[in-house]
């Protein structure tokens, strides 16, 4: 799915309007009073931090239509499952798991190749494969492997191009034996999906199913939303992939052109910006300020459109407040993000980490001459 389609950031009619701007008013509403702060306050609190760093780059408005899309346009179903979602990340510990990257991972179960991105499908979308045969159930603590899961979702979320709001999942089944069935796993990640990041998944095909297969779906299927059953199509040969995915955009084990997934661990110099990085206290303190007088604006702005004013004038203002938001964030990002093998293998494109390293570096050394 795209910004484009119904429904969606540019294409609401006027009653998806309206249920947005509800949607907004009754948020921020909800958090003022639960939290006890005037909603002025919220951008400082602990759930308009969570909120903020969660929309990320995103335009704040198409998170909030993620939640409406999702709960059917039912304000109240939607903000109570946001709500929900803030305090989640929070309590799972969403932002500290972003801040360590894969040195919060275990090693062996990222190299094991057994769920990565590579390129994309025909619609623009990022592609996850999950090869089930290299997982292992009670191999890995299953809590490392929900971390693995959590951090490739927030991964995916930076793979997006463009108008592009959905990712591809490719379940390659070949080899499957019951001791891979994991269904707590599977559980979890079901939930994570429909609970946490609705209306994330785009496609889903599940590839050489083999019979002992059907009888380990015939359980999961109730527990998948009908939306999302929809939306998962199996396949009996890998050449049916070709419709969806070009091979060059194909693992060379899927029958594809593209090099088979192989990780790059961290660089020296990638350890080395994280660590002047998360020294730079006076540096992280001026950009997290930047970021958070731009959310209180774009609140502002937001409040203003929400009840009722669409003057030509404050609808631009609004754009720039959505713009500033997200550039004050990119500026955020080095703080409280790592670089990954994403980065490292060039599908993840953030020239900020390179461009705040050289002024950080030159701040340093410039204190160093006048010492």
């Amino acid at each position: 799915m795209t910004h484009n389609d119904i429904g969606h950031v540019y294409n609401l009619d006027k009653t998806q309007t309206e249920t947005l701007k509800t949607c907004w008013i009754t948020l921020l509403e909800r958090i003022s009073k639960e939290s006890s702060i005037s909603i002025d306050e919220i951008v400082g609190s602990s759930q308009g931090d969570v909120l903020f760093r969660s929309i990320g780059y995103d335009n704040p408005d198409v998170l909030m239509l993620r939640w409406l899309r999702a709960r059917k346009w039912d304000v109240n179903a939607a903000v109570q499952q946001l709500i929900d979602t803030l305090n989640w990340r929070y309590e799972r510990g969403v932002d500290k798991l972003l801040a360590k990257g894969e040195n919060e991972l275990l090693i062996e179960e990222v190299m094991s190749g057994k769920a990565y991105f590579m390129g994309y499908d025909k619609m623009g979308r990022p592609v996850n494969y999950i090869h089930v045969k290299d997982h292992i159930k009670d191999q890995f603590p299953i809590e490392a492997t929900e971390k693995l899961g959590i951090l490739s979702v927030e991964t995916g979320r930076k793979l997006l191009n463009g108008s592009i709001e959905t990712g591809t999942v490719i379940l390659d089944m070949n080899g499957f034996g019951m001791n891979n069935m994991d269904y707590q796993l599977v559980k979890f990640f079901i939930n994570l999906l429909e609970s946490y990041y609705p209306e994330s998944l785009g496609l889903a095909l599940v590839i050489h199913p083999p019979l002992i297969f059907y009888s380990c779906w015939a359980i999961i299927k109730h527990w998948v939303d009908p939306v999302i059953q929809n939306k998962i199509h199996f396949l009996k040969h890998e050449e049916e992939l070709f419709e969806f995915i070009d091979p060059s955009n194909l693992p060379k084990r899927l029958h594809g052109t593209h090099p088979d997934y192989k990780y790059i661990p961290p660089t020296t110099e990638d350890n080395n910006m994280l660590a002047a990085f998360r020294a730079d206290k006076q540096g992280r303190k001026i950009v997290r300020a930047a970021h958070r007088k731009a959310a209180r604006h774009y609140l502002n702005v937001t409040l203003k459109w929400a009840h009722g004013d669409e003057s030509e004038t404050l609808l631009e203002e609004r754009k720039q407040a959505t713009k500033q938001l997200r550039d004050t964030f990119e500026e955020f990002v080095p703080y409280i993000h790592t670089r990954t093998h994403y980065h490292r293998m060039g599908l993840i494109n953030e020239p900020i980490f390179d461009t705040a390293y050289e002024k950080l570096r030159h701040r340093n050394e410039m204190k160093i001459v006048q010492f």
